[in-house]
């Protein structure tokens, strides 16, 4: 299997993450990483794969391909069950998912727009009414999870990592990367971010570009 991806962007590196847990402690998933800098997400090949230009992208085989980061997740946690990802029971499962989706929807979602209004395409797209309507919704999706970590668990849905880690990670980091800091007021779970960051699987994959793209 092949996954196509961007680096530094955040959607690609939910999965890149995901990947890197699944092979923490041992490899289970064998998949190349294609990097796709310079443009060639925009290219006649990749629309093949995506017609939407979009990546992550994960190639099955040369005709099947998967194209949402959460759809290629679940799909290989169906192949590859272990380490478990989502849970280990259906409660559990459950959980994983619900909390994997207040990262997205409630962080990773306003999070990624207001740096994209803020800083990445503010020259092109100046938009402050954006940026603020976006950054008014970040904080109870922070609030939230940060009470989630309150409660003394190492990770998002406890205590082992899970999609829910890979997702926040993934945002923040990427808003990070571009000056943007919004944990600040939540410890609970700037503590978790500093303690995610530090896992060796998770840094390799937060490297700056030069040191850790595929060709």
């Amino acid at each position: 299997m092949k996954l196509y991806f961007l680096p530094g962007a955040p959607s690609p590196n939910r999965v890149r993450l995901y990947v890197a847990e699944k092979n923490a402690n041992a490899k289970v998933l064998d998949i190349e990483e294609v990097n796709l800098q310079g443009g060639l997400h925009r290219s006649t090949a990749h629309l093949l794969r995506n017609p939407f230009g979009k990546v992550p992208v994960l190639e099955i085989d040369p005709s099947t391909f998967i194209g949402e980061s959460l759809a290629i997740a679940e799909y290989l946690e169906e192949c590859f069950p272990a380490p478990p990802l989502f849970g280990r029971t259906k409660l559990e499962r459950a959980r994983v998912r619900e909390l994997e989706r207040i990262a997205e929807l409630r962080v990773f979602y306003p999070l990624g727009r207001y740096v994209q209004a803020t800083v990445t395409q503010v020259e092109s797209f100046p938009e402050p009414g954006v940026a603020a309507h976006f950054l008014g919704r970040i904080p109870a999706g922070l609030e939230y999870l940060d009470g989630e970590l309150r409660t003394g668990r190492p990770y998002i849905a406890g205590d082992f990592p899970t999609m829910a880690d890979c997702t926040l990670a993934a945002i923040l980091e990427f808003a990070r990367s571009k000056g943007v800091t919004v944990t600040g007021d939540y410890p609970a779970l700037t503590a978790w971010f500093d303690r995610y960051r530090a896992r060796p699987a998770v840094s390799a994959i937060f490297q700056p570009p030069s040191q850790n793209a595929a060709a």
